[in-house]
């Protein structure tokens, strides 16, 4: 419906700007054929002038002020000469602007127009055209012809020489002009108004059409968004259960390298107890009991820690992102991880910065990132080797050249808390290197692992918009950097 609206509104606005161009070009046609029917007009009345040279160049009896007899015979030489359908008025000054012929009424003889501006163009010399509407003065005679004239001022020549000595004043009616003028409009006005009517009907059809095709578009874009929607859900629900079953499976994995390792502190236990029960007699053997007790105790409590470890790991994610103490959770999957028969062989070195860096994560999410790299790490050493976690706080480098990043970007100098893992391992090929946060690649042997820690690892720290970086070498090692934002009012590196 939106669509429709916005499409409507669109019609609207370009058949505005349709009947606003059609009205501007009828304008501008109407304008240019009137100043050109005006200029051939005016062409039309100057050739015939022109064609009268010997009352444009004359004597200076020509314009002498005439009386009686003298003026009638002049009068009716003027209109033998110069009177066609299209001049109605003519006059005749002198050189001193005195009026010395006038065909519609002789009362006005004699009298001078020095205030007449043409006039005095025509007297300097010049031809002078003007479109006048004929009122007062000496017009009172002339406005009886016609309302509007074209009005011309033409300087009449001493013979021999180019002296002025007079002008003519001479009217020519504009009203069959005109009336040609409006059927010009007429036609032009005509024209433009069917072709508006034809664009409307033209851009109207369009439009529907258009607008069909639009909401039907817009229909089967909205159907694509829903079925992406689903798949996206779909997605998301099969990237949990993908999640929670790499989960069990390295629980899994935990748990059968644990099993061995409780059996050991059991039978220990087990054999104090019997020892326990045989506990009477001397001071001696009494001492000896309390000795038995108090190591039974250290190997009850190593167990418990190493069976929360596991139940902590195992247990269902509940994403909640907070302040965590990284240095816990680090002490806390090593805990785990340390009685695990994989690791046996291998150096385990922590450094922790001091204090504890507070990073803003799930620790639960952060533990299981932790444990798939230390996993991987491990089983890349299985003739032995040294894995060092060091934690500190400070602000985000340059990403060594040759680094694989994935997650999201930290700015220069922004603060962060950050956890290194490196071991002494093989090392990873370059070749392989951007493809080990893929699903389902790997490097082990078949049978060993399917590809799918790295994987989640990358899921997990966008969730907690962090970061991990993977440098490696080959026979040097490899080193996993996760970096997480600092939680506000942790302690931060200065420098």
């Amino acid at each position: 419906m939106e669509a429709a609206k916005v499409f409507k509104r669109f019609s609207l606005m370009s058949a505005g700007a349709w009947v606003g161009l059609a009205l501007l070009l009828g304008a501008g046609i109407t304008y240019y054929a009137e100043r050109r029917m005006l200029e051939q007009a005016t062409t039309a009345t100057l050739h015939y002038f022109q064609r009268l040279p010997h009352f444009m160049v004359t004597s200076e009896d020509f314009v002498r002020l005439k009386e009686g007899e003298e003026y009638d015979r002049f009068d009716r030489l003027i209109k033998a000469r110069f009177f066609t359908p299209h001049i109605f008025c003519v006059k005749i000054y002198d050189r001193d602007a005195r009026l010395v012929y006038h065909t519609p009424d002789r009362t006005l003889i004699g009298r001078i127009f020095s205030d007449d501006h043409q006039l005095k163009k025509a007297l300097q010399g010049e031809v002078a055209l003007n479109l006048k509407r004929l009122k007062g003065g000496e017009h009172v005679f002339e406005g009886k012809g016609s309302p509007q004239v074209l009005e011309i001022h033409i300087p009449i020549l001493l013979e021999g020489t180019d002296r002025v000595i007079g002008a003519y004043e001479i009217y020519s009616p504009l009203d069959p002009l005109y009336r040609g003028i409006w059927k010009m409009r007429a036609v032009v006005w005509s024209s433009v108004i069917f072709g508006l009517f034809l664009l409307y009907a033209a851009l109207s059809w369009t439009f529907r059409r258009a607008s069909r095709t639009i909401l039907t578009q817009n229909e089967a874009l909205a159907m694509q968004a829903d079925e992406l929607k689903k798949a996206y859900d779909e997605l998301k629900a099969k990237e949990e259960q993908l999640i929670r079953s790499e989960r069990l499976a390295s629980s899994g994995r935990l748990a059968a390298g644990i099993v061995h390792e409780i059996g050991n502190p059991l039978a220990s236990v087990l054999g104090m107890v019997d020892l326990l029960l045989r506990c009477q007699g001397t001071p001696k053997q009494r001492k000896e009991c309390r000795g038995n007790l108090e190591r039974m105790a250290s190997e009850i409590v190593r167990l418990k820690g190493i069976l929360q470890g596991l139940l902590d790991y195992a247990r269902p994610l509940r994403g909640e992102i907070r302040p965590v103490e990284v240095n816990g959770v680090v002490e806390r999957t090593m805990l785990l991880l340390s009685s695990h028969k994989i690791f046996r062989g291998i150096q385990l070195i922590q450094r922790l910065y001091e204090p504890s860096p507070f990073a803003l994560a799930d620790g639960r999410l952060l533990q299981q990132i932790l444990v798939n790299v230390l996993m991987n790490m491990a089983q890349a050493m299985p003739k032995g080797g040294r894995i060092s976690i060091a934690t500190e706080a400070r602000p985000v480098e340059k990403w060594p050249e040759g680094t694989i990043a994935v997650g999201r970007p930290f700015g220069p100098d922004e603060q962060a808390a950050i956890i290194t893992v490196a071991d002494t391992g093989p090392g990873i090929p370059q070749e392989d290197l951007p493809r080990i946060f893929e699903p389902f690649f790997s490097t082990k042997e078949t049978g060993k692992g399917v590809g799918l820690g790295l994987a989640i690892c990358y899921s997990l720290i966008e969730a907690m918009k962090g970061a991990i970086l993977v440098e490696s070498h080959l026979d040097l090692g490899t080193t996993f950097s996760i970096l997480l934002p600092l939680a506000e009012g942790a302690p931060s590196y200065d420098g």
